[in-house]
């Protein structure tokens, strides 16, 4: 079944691949008009990989206030993009290594975003330029700034704080928020995508998963309030944090419930604790 379901999936994805694609490159062309009218074909396109995929949203929290400024997010990997491109009409800012990838270069540029080069300070500058420019005209813009992904069980590692200097800037909102994926134990990997995992392999995998469960929840909205980018960030970061590791020990209690009610349950392990 799960070899079927990879084989469908991967059917599906490029046919539907194609359908935005091409009302993409008709949009694409113009100044930010066109970078809006693509982020709206951008949402279309997360929502119809989040139904190919089975992948089941749940927002915890308030979103609306989410109609601009800086959209701050932990990142565990590719199913991020999905997940925030079905919820959100957002432009992303993801490192120009991307754009050189096989095909899915070519096809993220599509979506107009804004590369992100830190190998020049003037590089740097010309993209906070390019953030700023897109808050003021009203597009919400989404950042990882941990800077890579990780296992997302672990923590969340120290931000990078140029991201914050085009909030600063302009008094931006910043709009933390966490991506939490709900993930069964028998499962071969996890959803996350990280450290030297091959994408084709991992995609190839997880893509056999009946469903993909994913948490965002929505934390309060933080206001630059004249600070410097440091000190935004780090109160964004303590703010996530303390978020995380909530969720975490709720999760793990839950689990630890659900262990011990399966066990008191089977007859078989109820009578090897007894003996």
């Amino acid at each position: 079944m799960g070899y079927l379901r990879r084989i469908l999936r991967f059917s599906a994805l490029g046919v539907w691949f194609v359908i935005p694609g091409c009302v993409a490159l008709v949009c694409v062309i113009g100044g930010w008009g066109a970078v809006k009218r693509v982020s709206y074909i951008t949402r279309i396109w997360g929502k119809g990989i989040a139904k190919i995929l089975s992948l089941k949203i749940n927002i915890i929290g308030d979103l609306s206030k989410f109609n601009s400024g800086l959209i701050v997010s932990n990142h565990t990997g590719y199913f991020d993009i999905i997940a925030h491109a079905s919820v959100f009409s957002i432009r992303f800012a993801p490192k120009v290594e991307i754009l050189h990838w096989p095909v899915l270069g070519w096809y993220l540029a599509l979506s107009r975003p804004i590369w992100i080069d830190r190998r020049s300070k003037q590089k740097t500058k010309r993209t906070m330029k390019k953030f700023k420019e897109t808050m003021e005209h009203g597009i919400p813009l989404i950042v990882y700034p941990e800077g890579t992904s990780t296992d997302g069980k672990h923590g969340i590692l120290p931000f990078k704080s140029t991201p914050f200097e085009a909030a600063a800037s302009t008094n931006s909102q910043i709009h933390p928020i966490l991506t939490i994926y709900r993930e069964p134990k028998d499962r071969k990997i996890s959803v996350c995508w990280w450290e030297e995992m091959t994408l084709f392999g991992h995609a190839w995998i997880v893509l056999g998963y009946p469903c993909i469960q994913v948490e965002i929840h929505v934390l309060p909205t933080v206001l630059p309030e004249g600070r410097n980018r440091k000190e935004i960030a780090k109160e964004v970061h303590d703010i996530m944090e303390k978020e995380y590791l909530r969720i975490m020990e709720n999760n793990a209690q839950e689990t630890s419930i659900e262990n011990s009610s399966e066990s008191s349950s089977n007859p078989e392990q109820k009578a090897m604790a007894t003996s």
